[in-house]
C-alpha cells in the first residue's frame, strides 16, 4: 500500500471539510496530527455568523404589494428587484464560503443546501432557509429536518400552503420521504397520502415568513402511516420518519458520497448509520467519526472526488483570494460550470460526481483559473437571464464556450482582482516546483504531469501556479 504522508493527509482533510488549505496554513500546522486538525475544524465552527444580505423590510414591501393592482411597469420593476436580491444573495454566500472562519460549518451548510434543494423567487425566504441549514449544520438532524419542514421557503416550494383538509396536496409529504429522509422504495403511496393529511394546515405568514398552523385547515381524522394509526399532525410524521432506520442509512450514504467516496463501502456505511441512529441523529458525532477514522485517509479515498463547480471556485479563492468586480460575472461562472447556489435544477438538487464533467464543461474548467487569476477574456454568449439574475429554467445548461470558428460570438470580460501577494508572500524564494505541486494538488501528481510542468520557467511561481490550477489533477479533491 502506498504511504501517505502526514502533510498529504491534512491536505485531504481540508479539501473535503473546508474547501482546501493554503500554503501558509500548511506551514503553520507543521507536524500537527490529523486528529488535532480535526478538533480545530470543529472548534472554529462552534460560533458562526448568519447570512444577512437580504433584509426582511425589503422583502416585506414586495410581498405586501397587491400584484393585481400593479401596472406592467411596476410588475417588471418588482421582478427586477427580486432578481437583484437573489443575485446578491448568491454573491454573498459564495464569498462567505471562501472567507468564513467557520469553514466546516459552511461546508456542511453547503451539503445541506444540496440535500434540501429549494428554488424560488423569494430571496429572504431562501436566506432564512440557508441560515436554518447553517444553524443546525453540525447539530441534530432531527431539529434540522423539523426546522426545514416548517420554513416558508420549503412550504412554498413544495406547495404545502395549498395542502388543506379535504383537498390534500401530496407534494410536500412525498418529497420529505423520497428525498429528505427514507429514499425511494421505503414507503408506499398510502403512506404519502396519509402523511399529506397530517401536514394539512402547515403554512407561513406572508408578511414575515413565520411558521403558522392553521387549525381550521387541518385534517384532524385518524391516519395510518408506516402501519401505525393515530391522530397524527406534521410533527408526528417527522418523528415517524426518524424512527425508521432507513432514514439514518439514507442520510449517511449521501454524506459518505459527498465527503468520502462516490463508491459506497456498504459495511462501513451501515456501521456509521447505526451509530448515527443510536446517537439520535447527531451530525457532529457522525462527521467527527468520519474525519477521525484511519480509512478516511486511505489512498482509495484521496483525490477521487470531482470538485463541484462551487468547490472549484471556492478552493481557488482559499488559495488565492479573488474579488469579482462585476457581480454578474460570478453568477455566470457558476452557471457555465453547471452549479449556482440558490439555483438548483430541481428538488433533487445537483447529481454531482461525473455529472460535473462533459466535453464542454471540462474545457471551461481547465481555462477558468487563468481567466479568474489573470483578468482573462471569456469567449461565450452570455444569456440575458444569467446577467440580469433571473432563475435559469430547468434544462438550461448555461452559456457555451465559443471557438475560433465562431467569430460572431462576443468576448465578455468580467474584471477580477486576484490577491497574489496573499500566496506569494508566504512562499520561500527557493521553493522548488515539485514542492509547489505537492502542496497545491491533493492527489499525487502523475509522472506525465511532473514531466510536463518541468518545461515552465523556474522561479516564476505565479505562472507555475496558474498552470497547476489548470491541470486535470486540480479538478480532483
Amino acid at each position: 500500500m502506498q504511504h501517505i504522508t502526514l502533510q498529504k493527509k491534512k491536505q485531504h482533510l481540508f479539501s473535503r471539510a473546508a474547501f482546501g488549505i493554503s500554503y501558509a496554513e500548511q506551514e503553520k500546522r507543521g507536524n500537527q496530527s490529523c486528529q488535532e486538525a480535526v478538533n480545530d475544524l470543529f472548534s472554529e465552527s462552534e460560533s458562526y455568523t448568519a447570512l444577512d444580505s437580504v433584509l426582511l423590510q425589503q422583502e416585506d414591501e414586495r410581498m405586501a404589494q397587491d400584484k393585481k393592482k400593479l401596472t406592467d411597469a411596476e410588475r417588471k420593476q418588482l421582478r427586477a428587484e427580486k432578481r437583484a436580491s437573489l443575485q446578491e444573495l448568491n454573491r454573498a454566500w459564495v464569498e462567505k464560503l471562501g472567507t468564513d472562519q467557520a469553514r466546516l460549518r459552511e461546508r456542511m451548510t453547503f451539503f445541506w443546501h444540496g440535500h434540501f434543494a429549494c428554488r424560488l423567487e423569494a430571496p429572504y425566504a431562501l436566506q432564512e432557509l440557508n441560515n436554518i441549514h447553517r444553524r443546525n449544520a453540525l447539530g441534530s438532524f432531527r431539529e434540522l429536518l423539523l426546522a426545514v419542514s416548517k420554513s416558508a421557503a420549503m412550504l412554498q416550494f413544495l406547495n404545502n400552503q395549498q395542502n388543506r383538509k379535504q383537498h390534500p396536496n401530496e407534494n410536500f409529504a412525498r418529497e420529505v420521504m423520497e428525498l429528505f429522509t427514507l429514499g425511494r422504495g421505503n414507503y408506499t403511496e398510502s403512506d404519502v397520502k396519509e402523511a399529506a393529511r397530517a401536514f394539512t394546515g402547515w403554512g407561513y405568514e406572508q408578511s414575515t415568513g413565520a411558521f403558522v398552523f392553521r387549525e381550521k385547515q387541518h385534517d384532524s381524522g385518524e391516519k395510518t402511516v408506516f402501519g401505525k394509526t393515530g391522530n397524527f399532525q406534521g410533527e408526528d410524521i417527522v418523528n415517524l420518519l426518524l424512527e425508521r432506520e432507513e432514514t439514518a442509512l439514507y442520510i449517511t450514504c449521501k454524506i459518505y458520497r459527498f465527503f468520502v467516496n462516490d463508491r459506497i463501502n456498504e459495511e462501513r456505511v451501515r456501521a456509521l448509520a447505526a451509530e448515527f441512529y443510536k446517537s439520535d441523529y447527531r451530525i457532529d458525532l457522525l462527521m467527527h467519526t468520519i474525519f477521525s477514522s484511519d480509512w478516511f485517509y486511505d489512498t482509495e479515498n484521496i483525490g477521487v472526488l470531482i470538485k463541484s463547480p462551487i468547490d472549484l471556485l471556492v478552493s481557488i479563492h482559499r488559495l488565492i483570494p479573488v474579488t469579482y468586480e462585476h457581480k454578474e460575472g460570478l453568477l455566470l461562472f457558476q452557471r457555465a460550470l453547471g452549479q449556482a447556489v440558490f439555483y438548483p435544477p430541481n428538488v433533487s438538487g445537483w447529481a454531482g460526481g461525473k455529472s460535473w464533467i462533459d466535453s464542454s464543461s471540462l474545457m471551461f474548467r481547465l481555462k477558468l483559473p487563468a481567466v479568474i487569476l489573470n483578468h482573462g477574456l471569456i469567449e461565450m454568449v452570455p444569456k440575458d437571464d444569467l446577467l440580469d439574475g433571473r432563475p435559469i429554467q430547468s434544462g438550461d445548461n448555461g452559456p457555451a464556450m465559443t471557438t475560433a470558428k465562431e467569430p460572431s460570438k462576443q468576448k465578455k470580460k468580467f474584471d477580477t482582482r486576484a490577491d497574489w501577494s496573499a500566496l506569494l508572500a508566504t512562499l520561500p524564494p527557493e521553493i522548488s516546483q515539485n514542492a509547489l505541486i505537492t502542496r497545491i494538488l491533493v492527489p499525487e501528481p502523475s509522472a506525465a504531469l511532473m514531466k510536463n510542468m518541468q518545461v515552465l520557467t523556474a522561479g516564476n511561481h505565479r505562472e507555475f501556479i496558474m498552470e497547476l490550477l489548470s491541470t486535470p489533477e486540480f479538478q480532483l479533491g
